[in-house]
C-alpha cells in the first residue's frame, strides 16, 4: 500500500545552519549519510531557491513582520515530503516532479509562499524526497510554529488533508493509520545514523584486533585503545536507545495479546497493535543484528586491554 509522506521538524536558531548545509548540499563529504550518491547531486533541483542563507532570510522575514522572538523560539520548520519507495520509483521523472510541485502547492497555500525559505528536491538518495523549510510566521505576524502546526489532533488533520489533496491526483495513495490511534513512536532517523557511525568504528576496531599481539606493540596498541575508548560509550548509548524501542514493541505485542482475548469489539484495535508491532519489529531487526555484532566484538577484547581502558578513564576523572 503506497502512502503520501509528510513530516514536520521544528528547529531553533542553533540548528538552522546544519540543516542548510545538508539540504543545500554545501558539505564536501557526507560521512554521516552514506545513502548520498555524490555523482547524482547534479540531479537535485529547487522549486524555491533561497536568495541568501537560511539564517539571513529568517532574520529578514522576522524583522519585516515585526515578530517578537525569544531565545528559545522555533524560527524554522523543516518539512520532509516524499512517498513510499515503490510508489516513487514507479513514477517517471516528470511525474515525480509533478508530485513535489503538487505537494509544494499544498504547503504554500497553508503557510504562505512568502514564508518559504527553500524547497529542494533530492534525487541523489535511494528515494526522491523534498526538503521544504519555512519560517513559521502567522497571518497576524506572530512567530509561532505551534499556531501553524497545532497539537496532535491538528497534525493528524494536516496528514488527512495532505492525503486528500495528493490522492485526488494519484488515487492509489492511502492514508496511514493515525498515530493518535496507533500511538506509534517512530524510530528516529538519528538512531539509524548513529548505527551507521558505529558500524564504521566497528570495522576499524575489527582490523585493529585482527592480530591480537599488536596490543603489545606501542602505536598499534594505542590506536586500538583510542578506538575502543571512543566506541564503547557510543555503543552503550546505542544499546540503551535500542532497549527503549524494544520496550515499545513489547508493549504493543502485550496490548495485542490482551485485546484479542477480551471481546470481538476490540478486534480492530488489536489488529492495529499487531500491525504496529510487526512494523516496529521490521525496522529494528537490522539494528538488533548489529548489536549482536557489537557484543561479539567486546568478547574479543583481551582482559589487559579492558584494564588499560579502566586506568585511562580513572586518569581522565
Amino acid at each position: 500500500m503506497p502512502y503520501a509522506i509528510l513530516r514536520f521538524q521544528k528547529r531553533k536558531a542553533g540548528g538552522v545552519s546544519a540543516i542548510e548545509r545538508h539540504n543545500e548540499r554545501k558539505k564536501e563529504a557526507y560521512k554521516s549519510n552514506p545513502d548520498i550518491d555524490l555523482a547524482r547531486i547534479k540531479d537535485n533541483y529547487h522549486l524555491v531557491r533561497p536568495p541568501t542563507t537560511y539564517r539571513k532570510e529568517i532574520n529578514r522575514l522576522i524583522e519585516q513582520a515585526g515578530c517578537k522572538v525569544r531565545r528559545d523560539s522555533v524560527v524554522m520548520v523543516e518539512t520532509l515530503i516524499t512517498a513510499s519507495p515503490d510508489f516513487m520509483s514507479a513514477l517517471s521523472p516528470p511525474e515525480q516532479r509533478e508530485y513535489f510541485e503538487r505537494a509544494f502547492t499544498f504547503i504554500s497555500e497553508k503557510i504562505g509562499q512568502q514564508n518559504i525559505l527553500s524547497a529542494t528536491v533530492h534525487m541523489d538518495e535511494k528515494t526522491p524526497h523534498m526538503h521544504l523549510t519555512f519560517c513559521p510566521i502567522t497571518k497576524d505576524n506572530k512567530l509561532s510554529a505551534k499556531l501553524i502546526l497545532g497539537n496532535q489532533a491538528q497534525l493528524s488533520k494536516w496528514q488527512t488533508d495532505f492525503h486528500k489533496y495528493m490522492s485526488a491526483r494519484w488515487t492509489e495513495l492511502e492514508r496511514g493509520v493515525s498515530s493518535m490511534i496507533t500511538k506509534r513512536k517512530h524510530i528516529p532517523v538519528w538512531l539509524f545514523k548513529q548505527a551507521q557511525r558505529l558500524d564504521k568504528q566497528f570495522n576499524e576496531i575489527n582490523i585493529a584486533l585482527a592480530n591480537i599481539n599488536a596490543f603489545n606493540a606501542g602505536k598499534k596498541r594505542d590506536k586500538a585503545l583510542k578506538l575502543l575508548s571512543n566506541w564503547i560509550p557510543e555503543a552503550k548509548k546505542f544499546t540503551a536507545q535500542l532497549k527503549s524501542v524494544n520496550n515499545h514493541i513489547e508493549s504493543l505485542e502485550k496490548a495485542f495479546s490482551t485485546e484479542s482475548k477480551i471481546t470481538s469489539d476490540l478486534r480492530s484495535k488489536a489488529y492495529i497493535s499487531e500491525e504496529e508491532a510487526k512494523q516496529a519489529n521490521a525496522e529494528i531487526y537490522r539494528l538488533q543484528g548489529q548489536l549482536e555484532q557489537h557484543k561479539r566484538l567486546l568478547e574479543r577484547v583481551p582482559p589487559e586491554v579492558w584494564e588499560q581502558l579502566k586506568n585511562r578513564r580513572e586518569r581522565g576523572r
